[in-house]
């Protein structure tokens, strides 16, 4: 909202600048959107652009509560300026809003219970809060959009029984409101626009809605039946000129059977829901609606319960409105009659079709013949505990299915392979919930149009809506309550660039996964509950802003491969981190190209290997053969990730450059071998300008082993001027060079350092450091508790190398 409110000052680019690196920040650390502060920085700006103006401020406050202007930087209370709130609009309907405000001092509303309102009045009423909802959606079509799912919520006593959530858009376009090429994605941004909570309820609007939708010439066109409104005994036919129908009949057993010629005059009929129902499933009742486009079937049974095949002889003419049906949803329902080969063939149209609870009520129908190549402008399929129809789907089924975007297959606890999914390259959002027995996901199986995955080891949504996400958090279980666990202990998704939402939970045999080279921007480690994940593979995340591992034993990751560059910067690398093998003791490897990717870090593990850098060098050692030198792993110093040593390039200068002196051998050089725990900081890599950036350094540079800095711009000390007593206790070698701003190696500003500090260093190497005055700072010295005991600091020291540094003082 800060945002907004400097656009609409004309302030300048400069600004928005600082919210843009605002937003880089606090993804860093991880903060969600709706948990960002307002930038002080900027409120100050914008109360000086508003501080000498007289003006009234239009605020129309979209979310449930009252909002503190002041915090962005808007002078509310100054008595020249006035503010205009409105708390409701675009069918907000909620009543208690006012009870939030505090700080307004008039209250004026407009109130359709009045009888000296007239119906014209009270249609421009509605007309004004449908405009408000979209601008380039015409109000008229967004009123009846509307009205047609308050009529429902309204006779269905406020419950979720009509599934708005689920099919709101899919109601607005079969009926027939909204129609032309672009229907579906208007349809869709509506739905996310309107406010579903706030729809009409007897108990607060009960006068003027009835007296609305008494006036509304639709009303009879849109049907909703209850137990609770009528008997259905009392209906024979649905009246011709109606386009939907909701019937839901009260929960008994069995079922309350349906009037045979309830839908005879249906011909209009484009949208229908029967809950609770029985009816003949080899000929039912409304088989010769053929202007039908929706087809909900929710927990209805089968009136031939003793069905032997009667009906088998029907002819497909007889079922013609499936080949105009759009939508197709069945729930707890056994019909396998619609689902056989030749009606799905009819089904030429079927952009969705969803399957809940489903399954076979014949046991002699041959399950192994469904097939789903016909069904080609299939745009979203959902198989969920279905798992009867999912294995009787033929292998490779999928691979027609190019206008298929989403696939739920959730809860189907019997697959264990998931089908080959490579052909659907328009899918973009796949969810496995429950799939307790599916063993791996590899890349190959998932199309690279992949953009949400999700894989809930505790269990499926509660319901889902129609929209191409993966489900909410907060409709997803909280906890595992069943007995069976999931099996699966790989995934893989590596290579799917247009992966942004991954979530992955409750899965206790995961033990790799592999997301590297996707689009995903963040991943808490903790949140995913796999107590038995060992490796994790991020390499090539470029818009990775934060990995949350804060508890070494959760996960028990025994390797870590993180790298945030893109292809071309680690093709520079040459043969480098790709490599999947690790070592036999754990091993942590990071690539950033900031500091600030390491605040989501707790712990780093036993060995890590820290590279802030756009570059990370791995030439081959030059002349170790030929000089007898033993390879890095040999030596212990290098665990085998690569195939490579890092850094060796260090050594090859060192060799070229000073072959022929006297105070350098090859001995020497190879002590520059990075070790076990070992941190770089080079050019591309570091941004220390916040604070917190660094200060997630301490523990990582008190536990390193090698530390190599060079070819940075901005690090002025090697330390990073940390002012701590104990620092450097295990570095063994340190390598300072080329960094023009450097001035002292090591700066200290408090008296004194602990003696365990630097007690382990055995080589320094200092070169190319054209501002340096100081290695160590000229401050620096040492506790000594007992009196006569050098302190332990630099006892190890045998190499020393210094080179063009020339501003340094000895003292």
């Amino acid at each position: 909202m800060q945002r907004k409110i400097a656009e609409e000052l004309k302030l300048d680019r400069s600004v928005m600048v600082l919210f843009d690196k605002q937003d880089e920040e606090d993804d860093f650390s991880g903060l969600d959107k709706g948990s960002r502060a307002e930038i002080d920085d900027v409120a100050e700006l914008i109360f000086q652009a508003a501080e000498d103006r007289r003006c009234l401020i239009i605020f129309h406050n979209g979310s449930d509560n009252e909002i503190d202007l002041s915090t962005s930087g808007v002078p509310v209370f100054d008595s020249k300026n006035k503010v205009l709130w409105t708390f409701r609009g675009r069918f907000r309907l909620d009543p208690t809003i006012t009870e939030k405000v505090q700080s307004a001092d008039i209250f004026l509303s407009a109130c359709p219970t009045a009888n000296i309102w007239f119906h014209n009045d009270l249609s421009a009423v509605v007309h004004e809060e449908a405009a408000q909802v979209s601008h380039d959606i015409s109000p008229t079509v967004i009123t009846d959009c509307w009205l047609y799912l308050s009529l429902l919520h309204y006779n269905h006593d406020n419950s979720s029984d009509y599934d708005g959530d689920s099919h709101a858009s899919n109601y607005w376009v079969c009926d027939g409101i909204i129609s032309g090429d672009s229907a579906w994605k208007i349809a869709d941004r509506l739905h996310e626009e309107m406010r579903m909570e706030y729809l009409p309820t007897k108990q607060d609007h009960g006068k003027w809605f009835e007296k609305l939708c008494g006036l509304h010439e639709k009303k009879s066109r849109w049907i909703s039946i209850t137990s609770k409104n009528v008997e259905i005994q009392n209906i024979q036919t649905i009246p011709k000129e109606t386009t939907s129908c909701f019937l839901t009949l009260e929960k008994s057993d069995p079922p309350t059977a349906l009037p045979k010629h309830l839908f005879e005059q249906s011909s209009k009929l484009r949208v229908l829901r029967l809950s609770w129902c029985t009816f003949s499933f080899a000929c039912p009742p409304f088989m010769h609606c053929s202007s039908l486009r929706f087809v909900f079937i929710d927990s209805c049974r089968d009136e031939d319960v003793e069905f032997t095949g009667k009906g088998d002889d029907k002819q497909d003419t007889e079922w013609t409105f499936l080949q105009r049906l759009w939508v197709l949803d069945i729930r707890c329902t056994s019909w396998d009659w619609i689902l056989s080969p030749a009606k799905m063939m009819l089904m030429s149209e079927l952009r969705e079709l969803n399957l809940t609870d489903a399954g076979a009520s014949r046991s002699d129908w041959d399950m192994k013949t469904l097939e789903l190549t016909w069904l080609r402008d299939l745009q979203r399929l959902r198989v969920i505990n279905s798992s009867t129809f999912l294995t009787a789907v033929v292998q490779n089924s999928f691979m027609c299915m190019q206008n298929l975007e989403l696939l739920d297959l959730s809860g189907n606890s019997a697959m264990e392979v998931l089908p080959n999914l490579s052909g659907t390259n328009g899918l973009k959002v796949l969810i496995l919930d429950d799939c307790d027995g599916l063993l791996h996901v590899e890349p190959d199986a998932v199309p690279t149009s992949l953009e949400s995955f999700s894989f809930d080891g505790f269990g499926r949504a509660s319901k889902w809506k129609n929209s191409l996400q993966i489900p909410e958090k907060k409709l997803r279980p909280v906890a595992c309550d069943k007995e069976e666990l999931p099996k699966v202990s790989k995934i893989s998704l590596e290579g799917r660039t247009r992966l942004k939402h991954v979530f992955l939970q409750g899965l206790p045999n995961l033990e790799e996964l592999n997301l590297s080279e996707t689009g995903i921007k963040e991943l808490d480690l903790e949140a995913m509950q796999a107590k038995k994940l060992e490796r994790l593979f991020l390499v090539g995340c470029e818009n990775l802003r934060r990995v949350q591992w804060l508890d070494a034993r959760n996960p028990p990751l025994k390797l870590l491969s993180v790298d945030t560059r893109g292809k071309a910067e680690r093709s520079m690398d040459g043969d480098c981190h790709r490599s999947h093998s690790y070592s036999q003791h754990d091993f942590v490897q990071v690539v950033a190209t900031d500091a600030r990717f390491l605040r989501g870090f707790g712990v780093f593990g036993t060995n890590f290997h820290l590279h802030l850098s756009s570059t990370v060098n791995s030439r081959q050692l030059p002349g170790t053969k030929e000089a007898g030198i033993s390879s890095g792993v040999e030596l212990g110093l290098v665990p085998a990730v690569g195939s490579t040593f890092l850094y060796s390039d260090v050594l090859d200068k060192a060799v070229k450059e000073y072959d022929n002196a006297e105070d350098c051998s090859l001995q020497v050089c190879t002590q520059l071998l990075p070790s076990e725990r070992h941190i770089e900081f080079a050019e591309g890599g570091c941004n220390w300008e916040f604070k917190s950036g660094r200060e997630g350094m301490v523990s990582l540079l008190d536990s390193a082993q090698s530390l190599h800095v060079h070819d940075n711009s901005s690090i002025t000390a090697a330390n990073l001027e940390f002012d701590y007593a104990v620092q450097f206790r295990d570095l063994r070698w340190c390598c300072v060079e080329w960094c023009p701003k450097l001035h002292s190696g090591f700066l200290l500003d408090s008296k004194y350092m602990s003696e365990s500090s630097f007690e382990s260093l055995q080589t320094f190497w200092a070169s190319h450091l054209l501002a340096a005055r100081y290695i160590w700072s000229k401050r620096l010295s040492f506790h000594i508790y007992v009196r006569d005991t050098a302190p332990a600091a630099f006892s190890q020291l045998r190499h020393i190398h210094l080179h063009s540094c020339p501003r340094l003082t000895l003292w």
